[in-house]
């Protein structure tokens, strides 16, 4: 009887722990998408509009590839709405238009393909 209690005692101990661990790792996702962005001011604007995206874990973006690279929760926001995002900040977003009223918003350098920032 003492044996089945240890047992039955041990195993209280030992498995929420683990049960504990597998749920405190959320489920993350890269998205790249390829942007108009032309300068530093442009990554800088980018990268501080992603990141205050709820679920969007990382932002960053290369100038010489012009590729953005996003780790985000798919749970909680979607490519769809990453893209939407770059977008509505006045940036092409692979094949989706940047917002025109936004782009017009933008400095005249980040308007340019030759910026030199």
């Amino acid at each position: 009887m003492r044996f089945f209690l240890f047992l039955f005692v041990s195993c209280l101990l030992i498995l929420p722990p683990k049960l504990q661990a597998q749920e405190k790792t959320p489920k993350v996702d890269t998205l790249h998408i390829e942007t108009s962005a032309v300068c530093g001011m442009c990554k800088d604007r980018l990268e501080s509009e992603l990141g205050y995206v709820k679920g969007v874990k990382s932002v960053a973006l290369d100038l010489g590839t012009k590729r953005l690279t996003i780790v985000y929760r798919a749970r909680k926001v979607s490519e769809e709405a990453l893209r939407q995002k770059v977008a509505d900040t006045g940036y092409r977003a692979d094949h989706l238009p940047a917002n025109p009223e936004a782009f017009m918003a933008l400095p005249a350098c980040c308007q340019a393909e030759g910026c030199s920032h």
